[in-house]
């Protein structure tokens, strides 16, 4: 029975060539959506799971709310990692590493490179976070103060093959290392990854300075929820008399007025769920899972609105055939049992093109998002089960309805026309070809907010010019005291227009401190940025009241600000400059500076954040160089530089990067979504009309004898065009009417993740429309 089943199944999709075609080429498109998407759920959803009991793993972050401004960030204090360890009995272990911000130059004898990441660590990291030992022992590696774990490719690159256990490896020019372990890069994907791990055991008794990033693990049921309630409250305790040390503010008040708290992450949350400050790396978002497993299923229902129509449609041509096997014994059940093997088979031939197809796309989908998904990895099992039963499913949902249509029909009936032609099928194939524009006319507009969004991201003034600026890393003590002396041999080239330092750079996460007005003593939580008398001027800034730092008109012994405006309008600060204000240069120093000028606000995150309001404080002692050079010559300049640069550091290699693609990567993961989101509408669009155009292909064949008719009493080719295609238009215009709102909502919605955003534009959803009447 069930050969005859696929006989016949096969003899049809021969028979209707153009149809099948039609109907495996969009299931095939539909599934490689679906299969790439779920691969793609399956390597975010995997961040973190590699470490031993990692259900248990938790992160301590810190929120604060002071004046207005908010907070949260994924720091905590130095002391925490030990309090844990040490006062909690539900902490199996916990520990704490301090990200090496810049790449650091490390040697061994004469050969030396750029590591690019890098981490102080405690003794229990490997407790916490598991890794393949090569060499040596988790457990002590890190004990010594002079200890170093490097990583296997780390150890090939500078021994080949050798054991590097006992090595000595010079960490910039600064201290000795000893190699004490060798860990090879984990399997699994992590939130954060390392080249080496120096032993940093010191802890600081402070509480109310936030440097390092805590981790803990709990036993095994204990409730996470009871014992952040604990941990809260004594750390709490432990805080409150550092805030009123050196903030002045009472503990009374501080415990009651929730200026300041603490939290716990889940390990596995942090790379989906986590976008908080000072993050060790640029995590995912869940967000982009969700759009992307709503376009994999918009995608499968326009696939399947294809095969559901054309199937009813071709309704009358199998109509004689279901008359005859009716008549010859066929009951219902073996009817829709063969129209359903039919979808099944045309469901799993496109699930075979599915699986070449998604060779061909994975590469390119690797390369805009920046990640790492394989075929043939570990959950290559898993792929091909979810591809065989999702197959099956559509199989038996895409051909349900032709099946139990077709099922349906009385032999007597069949006899007296076109079955296609009832009032039920027509409105039937009406709905589907509405639902599938809905879906088609949402993901174009989608499409075009989402790239008005990043060209408006481009287009933004930035406040500051970092166009032909070029960014240098101080690596050296020396470098960094004597610069302002060195500064007039790197200007003396004509095409190095100006030279600054700063403490950080525009696209770095900033920094923030309390500060004090003297005349209240009220706290100013800002975010501080160190910079140079020629800082401003070299970034093209704006000073708009006030003036800019001048070495000419300061005094070594005082320190002097900017304020931005944002700082000026949150703070009320009326008549800024001449107020003067305290900074705390040390944890229980603090010093007198005075207020010289107002800042036109500057982007420094990007502008998924608000502007901070910042504070500018001048500064010798800095560690990155701006040099704005002439838009002539780059190479030529960029190498005099480097010339100079070697002869005053010569223990560090030159290098360089530009400031604005630097601050360009703050709009990279945008643009990488954008850009996919992109190739799922085309994709999505391509099936929409394939299945546009084979309805309109059988409509016009099973009118052939009217359009005959009709030229024959004179209507011209514009007056057939328009009778044939007027009913399409009409479902696209019905279908543009429902996408409209609904596109509205989502794409508001997408738009509040940026603090800076388009007014909504009508033109999208016009673009929209018309492309879809083209369509």
């Amino acid at each position: 029975m069930f050969k005859n089943y696929f006989k016949v199944a096969i003899r049809n999709l021969n028979k209707n060539r153009v149809f099948a075609f039609i109907n495996i080429l969009g299931l095939s498109l539909g599934l490689t959506v679906s299969l790439l998407v779920f691969m793609y759920v399956k390597h975010e959803l995997s961040y973190d799971k590699h470490n031993k009991d990692y259900q248990n793993i938790y992160r301590m972050g810190i929120a604060a709310n002071m004046m207005g401004q908010t907070m949260n960030a994924s720091v905590s204090p130095s002391p925490a990692s030990q309090t844990l360890r040490t006062e909690f009995n539900e902490v199996i272990s916990a520990t704490r590493l301090q990200k090496i911000t810049q790449e650091i130059f490390i040697k061994h004898e004469d050969v030396g490179y750029y590591m690019p990441i890098g981490f102080r660590v405690d003794s229990t990291f490997f407790k916490i976070f598991t890794h393949e030992f090569v060499y040596g022992d988790p457990l002590t590696a890190l004990t010594e103060e002079n200890a170093i774990v490097i990583s296997s490719s780390m150890a090939k690159q500078f021994f080949g093959n050798e054991n590097p256990m006992g090595k000595i490896l010079n960490y910039d020019n600064r201290q000795d290392y000893i190699v004490r372990a060798v860990v090879e890069t984990p399997k699994g994907n992590a939130h954060f990854h390392s080249d080496f791990y120096l032993a940093d055991n010191g802890i600081q008794n402070i509480w109310i300075n936030n440097s390092y990033n805590t981790y803990f693990k709990l036993k095994e049921g204990t409730d996470p929820v009871k014992f952040y309630e604990k941990m809260s409250a004594n750390f709490m305790e432990k805080l409150a008399p550092d805030v009123e040390r050196f903030m002045g503010v009472e503990n009374e008040d501080f415990l009651k007025n929730d200026m300041f708290s603490y939290d716990i992450q889940p390990l596995t949350d942090i790379h989906l769920y986590s976008n908080r400050d000072w993050e060790l790396e640029q995590n995912g978002n869940i967000m982009y899972i969700y759009v992307f497993m709503g376009i994999a299923l918009l995608v499968l229902i326009i696939a399947g609105i294809n095969f559901m129509n054309l199937s009813t449609a071709r309704s009358a041509k199998r109509a004689k055939e279901v008359g005859i096997r009716k008549v010859s014994g066929a009951t219902r059940k073996m009817l829709i049992i063969q129209f359903l093997l039919e979808s099944i088979i045309q469901s799993f031939i496109a699930l075979f093109i599915a699986f070449l197809l998604l060779e061909l796309f994975i590469p390119g989908f690797n390369s805009i998002l920046d990640i790492h998904i394989d075929l043939f990895n570990d959950h290559i099992g898993q792929t091909i089960v979810f591809g065989f039963v999702l197959t099956f499913v559509y199989g038996l949902f895409a051909g349900s309805y032709p099946a139990f249509l077709l099922s349906s029909f009385k032999p007597i009936t069949v006899l007296k026309g076109d079955l296609t032609k009832t009032k039920s099928g027509v409105i039937f194939r009406k709905s589907l070809v509405v639902i599938q524009f809905t879906a088609s006319v949402v993901l174009i507009i989608g499409m075009i907010i989402i790239f008005k969004q990043i060209n408006f991201m481009h287009e933004k003034d930035l406040g500051f010019k970092s166009d032909q600026i070029i960014v240098v890393p101080i690596q050296t003590d020396k470098m960094a005291n004597n610069f302002e002396s060195y500064k007039s041999s790197f200007l003396s080239d004509a095409n190095v227009i100006n030279v600054a330092r700063s403490s950080y750079l525009p696209g770095d996460q900033p920094n923030q401190s309390v500060f004090q007005l003297e005349e209240n003593e009220e706290n100013l939580p800002l975010w501080n940025l160190n910079v140079d008398d020629d800082f401003v001027s070299t970034l093209g800034m704006e000073i708009i009241e006030g003036r800019d730092f001048n070495d000419n008109m300061q005094s070594d012994s005082s320190i002097y600000f900017l304020l931005n405006e944002t700082a000026v309008r949150n703070f009320n600060i009326e008549n800024p400059v001449g107020k003067r204000i305290y900074a705390y240069t040390g944890m229980d120093k603090r010093q007198l500076g005075t207020v010289i000028g107002v800042i036109k606000d500057f982007h420094i995150e990007g502008f998924n954040n608000a502007i901070k309001p910042m504070i500018l404080m001048n500064d010798d002692y800095l560690w990155w160089v701006s040099f704005k050079i002439s838009s002539s010559n780059i190479s030529e300049t960029i190498a005099g530089i480097e010339s100079k640069w070697n002869e005053l550091e010569p223990s560090h290699p030159f290098r360089y990067t530009f400031m604005d693609e630097n601050f360009a990567k703050h709009f990279e993961q945008q643009e990488n979504f954008a850009m996919i989101f992109l190739y799922l509408t085309l994709l999505a669009i391509f099936i929409a009309i394939l299945g546009l155009y084979g309805l309109a292909s059988f409509t016009t064949e099973q009118r052939t004898k009217e359009i005959g008719i009709r030229k024959v009493l004179g209507a011209s080719v514009p007056q057939l065009i328009n009778m044939l295609t007027k009913e399409f238009v009409k479902l696209v215009l019905l279908a543009n009417l429902i996408a409209w709102p609904i596109s509205l909502i989502l794409a508001k919605n997408w738009l509040s993740r940026f603090s800076y955003q388009i007014d909504m534009p009508i033109s999208p959803f016009l673009l929209a429309t018309i492309i879809a009447l083209l369509i």
